[in-house]
């Protein structure tokens, strides 16, 4: 694994310790703090390449039809979700008690392929494309719903959703991506690829046991007409 060039949180586990330390009941950890903004970006990445690392046209939960994809490689103290590609879905899924939950309500990511991916020309020249693209997708974010049993988690005001859960990851990483992969129809390949990704992600603690409704998504509009939207709504069975 290429190691960053910026200072991050070592591991995932050491980042929940911390949350749990802060003795807070919300379900949704805030980015409040320097610490919390690194465990968002080393979730971020984390998800992304969890998701690229899976067979694209037969198991990817971002086109997972109803759940039944929702356990696909999950480890860890972490347990991911993912939206669409466009569209509302609705999903079942069975969670692990004390597993945190991390998912994108819309998000991106660039990859720059064929590449030495320790060159540092290589990985400025992926940075330079990318964050024009992020932040001009981010301006265009027009819609952002996030919702657990039925109560908003951060207010309905679209500027501290954003600013709560805003998250970019411009520093190149290394995911592997399967060879069935979301770009294969125009060729491309999969392996070790440079990567960046942004969006809107939440955090959320360990959620009780039992049935919870989750439901998140966003749109993105140009001159007040939407031209990308999903939605995913998730029945959530916390296990004892």
């Amino acid at each position: 694994m290429l190691v960053s060039s910026k200072s991050r949180v070592p591991g995932l586990l050491a980042a929940a310790l911390f949350l749990l330390a802060t003795g807070c009941d919300d379900v949704l950890v805030p980015q409040d703090n320097a610490v919390r903004r690194e465990i968002y970006e080393d979730a971020a990445e984390g998800w992304t390449k969890w998701v690229l690392s899976i067979p694209h046209s037969t198991s990817s939960p971002i086109s997972d039809p109803d759940g039944s994809r929702c356990g696909t490689d999950q480890s860890g103290l972490v347990w991911n979700l993912a939206g669409t590609f466009g569209g509302d879905v609705e999903r079942t899924c069975t969670i692990p008690h004390g597993k945190y939950v991390f998912f994108p309500l819309v998000n991106r990511w660039r990859v720059r392929r064929n590449v030495d991916v320790n060159d540092p020309a290589e990985r400025d020249a992926l940075t330079a494309v990318a964050e024009p693209y992020f932040a001009a997708n981010r301006a265009a974010t027009c819609e952002l719903t996030l919702r657990l049993d039925g109560e908003d988690l951060v207010g309905d005001e679209l500027e501290d959703l954003d600013e709560e859960l805003y998250v970019d990851v411009l520093d190149p990483f290394v995911a592997d991506i399967d060879d069935d992969n979301w770009a294969s129809q125009f060729g491309a390949p999969g392996g070790p690829t440079l990567t960046v990704a942004d969006g809107h992600f939440a955090l959320l603690r360990p959620l009780s046991p039992g049935e919870h409704t989750l439901e998140f998504g966003g749109a993105l509009c140009d001159e007040g007409e939407v031209f990308f939207e999903t939605s995913a709504t998730y029945t959530l069975t916390v296990e004892d």
